[in-house]
């Protein structure tokens, strides 16, 4: 064995080894309890800046809600001053109990619908603490004018049945009076008042209000949404540090709003009445001497032993961003030995096996150090050549120690491999791959997903003599108002085909109820699409029409492309065929065509018919196409008139007939059922197939009927 070994610089390493790691070691032990604090304050850094965004979630939730509230009852004002309104306003807010009430005053003779939410917890309501009855969920007020007085009248809701009515008597109440209704007129967005006690419940909490007009620009009323500081205090209870740390928050005044328990303790969040000159009862002594710590200092970070208690504390007080109109101060509290006892344990430990482990390795630094510093040095500048893709030069390296040599072997194997790489993928991106550790892959998954395409008609007719860049504009506009309400539908646009558009579900993340989610989102579109007719604005694609197709299947999904250039997308016959059921909007006059894969899994969901049992162009297995029509409401019912209903009551009987093959009958009724169809390009299909049929029947009838063309 050939090893050469220079006792002195072995010698010199190892007692400068020695003195190095003990000053090391001494720093670490008397430096850890600044290490710790630290560490404290960056975690209330970290559960500050995390309640400012739950907080800001919470306001953008409620800002959201009032948005759709006032879109709704802008485009359907039948709904502003009714109890149907009242049901699909709370669709908004059920199950949210942040959300204590989403109301509408009406502008015009001050009446006032009020959805008031009662989370499951609650056992009484109102002043007089009256039980809540089994299986309510809401309450609904309403105030109108009756014989020359306002009249204020409770119900009791459960969803399912009829409202019951529980109290009632005659009120001065005037939405039109009150602040958040003023707020909203005076600017244009959601209006967000300051922190107030709620009339209802004496507790405190911040209204969202919006105006509301017509399509014809008339004010209709102002909708508006509460939320109580309920909603806060989960927050501070989330954001506690370690198993004995307290949040509180104060108000603008430096007043106690909200506070917290320790987790071991396992405490609800507390928020103090809204009452400023009532006692506050139950908060802790060590939130008090922090209060009245900072009240004198005003400091943001500060050690404290209070009186009370035998630990040091570690405390933040700052301001927050305003929230709910007003500007409140959050406190974190730690105690020292949460976090500064466990490393002390440490570091005695650490230094205790460091000593031990620096004794033993006195001997073997002196046989290896040498053998070892000259060849890790080359090692180590040719990893660095490699880590810059310099693979031009070979590496030599002999050793005697296995380990460094082996070392060797696979540095100069990577360099070749890499060289070989280089020949195939560009160097650059090779560069960029080994200095950012950067992946790229190519390739998928095989998954059920639902996919949509979306297509407008005529589009090439209406867009001659249209400049490029006005076309440009104009479609862009159609394209973001589909995208916004696939994507707050949980979808993906996939891509844009000149005037389509192709969507999915299920990826790239998971969405267990896909289908469901996708025949929304095309509701929503056709309702954005009308929303676009019915502007003032100028675009050129108007009257803009929609078809869209829908199919659920399994597809493989994942990048396909190139190396410099990928593409996430979906590919399989389940995209094909979602392609033709839009295609075949055109035939039978319909907007939304599903497939029966999508129908089995939204029937209880949503309003359908079956169009027909068909074999598409292109496609070689007979599939049901079926019509989407409505989504059911809160209380199981749909959002159609009673002609919608007698209308496809016909049709079921007149697409019976036609599949039993009794071609005479079923044309009979389908002339009968044309005069109130409102699609009557769909009944004179079946209209000339009957006829057809009826002169010359075919030869085996299945029900299926099979395209030639697309």
């Amino acid at each position: 064995m050939k090893v050469r070994l220079h006792i002195g610089v072995a010698t010199l390493f190892t007692f400068l080894t020695l003195a190095v790691t003990t000053m090391l070691v001494a720093i670490l032990y008397f430096g850890n309890k600044e290490l710790a604090i630290r560490t404290v304050k960056e975690r209330m850094v970290e559960a500050r800046s995390q309640s400012v965004d739950e907080m800001l979630t919470v306001v953008r939730g409620a800002g959201s809600v009032v948005s759709s509230a006032s879109v709704f009852l802008s485009n359907f004002s039948e709904y502003a001053g009714s109890r149907a309104g009242l049901d699909v306003l709370y669709s908004q807010i059920q199950g949210n109990e942040h959300y204590y009430g989403l109301y509408f005053g009406e502008e015009k003779s001050g009446d006032f619908y009020q959805n008031i939410n009662l989370p499951k917890h609650w056992k009484t309501f109102g002043p007089s603490a009256l039980p809540v009855p089994e299986g309510v969920d809401r309450v609904q007020r309403i105030i109108s004018e009756q014989s020359g007085e306002r009249v204020e009248a409770y119900f009791w809701s459960n969803g399912s049945s009829l409202a019951t009515p529980f109290l009632s008597g005659t009120t001065v109440y005037d939405p039109r009076t009150r602040p958040w209704y003023r707020g909203a007129f005076e600017q244009s967005g959601v209006y967000v008042s300051p922190l107030y006690q709620f009339e209802s419940t004496g507790r405190l909490g911040a209204t969202f209000s919006k105006t509301v007009v017509d399509n014809d620009g008339n004010m209709l009323g102002v909708v508006a949404l509460d939320i109580t500081i309920s909603a806060l205090s989960q927050i501070l209870d989330d954001i506690r540090i370690g198993d004995h740390g307290l949040v509180f928050m104060l108000d603008r005044e430096g007043r106690l709003l909200s506070y917290t328990s320790t987790r071991s303790e396992g405490g609800e969040p507390r928020f103090v009445s809204s009452n400023t000159n009532g006692s506050i009862e139950g908060s802790s002594k060590i939130i008090d001497s922090v209060i009245e710590r900072w009240r004198t200092s005003q400091q943001d970070f500060f050690r404290i032993a209070p009186a009370s208690d035998e630990r040091n504390y570690i405390a933040s007080v700052m301001p927050i961003p305003e929230v709910f109109g007003a500007q409140p101060t959050l406190g974190l509290i730690v105690p020292e030995d949460e976090f500064i006892g466990e490393i002390k344990r440490n570091t005695t430990r650490a230094m205790q096996i460091g000593v031990l482990a620096l004794v033993l390795a006195v001997s073997f630094t002196f046989v290896v150090a040498r053998l070892l510093s000259k060849n890790l040095v080359r090692v180590a500048t040719e990893a660095r050549k490699v880590s810059n893709f310099e693979l031009s030069e070979n590496l030599n390296l002999k050793s005697n120690i296995q380990e460094v040599a082996e070392l060797g072997a696979a540095i100069a194997s990577m360099k070749a491999g890499l060289s070989s790489f280089g020949a195939f993928v560009p160097k650059e991106l090779v560069r960029s791959i080994l200095s950012k550790a950067e992946r790229i892959s190519v390739g998928g998954e095989s998954r059920d997903v639902t996919l949509m395409f979306a297509d407008l008609k005529g589009f090439t007719r209406q867009t001659e003599g249209l400049e490029p860049e006005v076309l440009m504009s104009a479609l862009s506009e159609y394209f973001e108002a589909m995208e916004k309400e696939i994507s707050g539908n949980q979808g993906t646009v996939d891509k844009y085909i000149g005037d389509a558009i192709m969507a999915l579900w299920n990826a790239p993340l998971d969405d267990s109820d896909h289908p469901v989610h996708a025949c929304r989102a095309a509701l929503a579109c056709l309702l954005a699409e009308a929303k676009l007719n019915s502007d003032n604005g100028a675009l050129p694609l108007r009257p803009l029409h929609t078809r869209f197709g829908l199919h659920t299947g399994r597809v493989v999904v994942g990048n396909v492309g190139s190396l410099s250039r990928l593409q996430y997308t979906a590919l399989g016959a389940a995209v094909n065929f979602a392609s033709r059921l839009e295609g075949l909007n055109k035939v039978y006059g319909t907007r939304i065509l599903i497939s029966e894969d999508v129908a089995v899994h939204v029937k209880n969901r949503f309003l359908l018919r079956e169009i027909d049992f068909v074999v598409p162009a292109g496609t070689s297995f007979p599939s049901r196409i079926i019509e989407l029509i409505a989504e059911k409401d809160d209380e199981g019912g749909f959002l159609v008139s009673a002609a919608k209903k007698r209308e496809l009551e016909e049709w079921r009987a007149c697409y019976a007939l036609y599949q039993s093959g009794k071609w005479a009958d079923a044309l009979d009724a389908l002339q009968r059922h044309r005069e109130i169809a409102a699609n009557k390009r769909l009944v004179d299909v079946f209209i000339e197939r009957c006829s057809s049929f009826a002169f010359k029947p075919p030869a085996a009838w299945d029900g299926v009927y099979r395209f030639e063309r697309k």
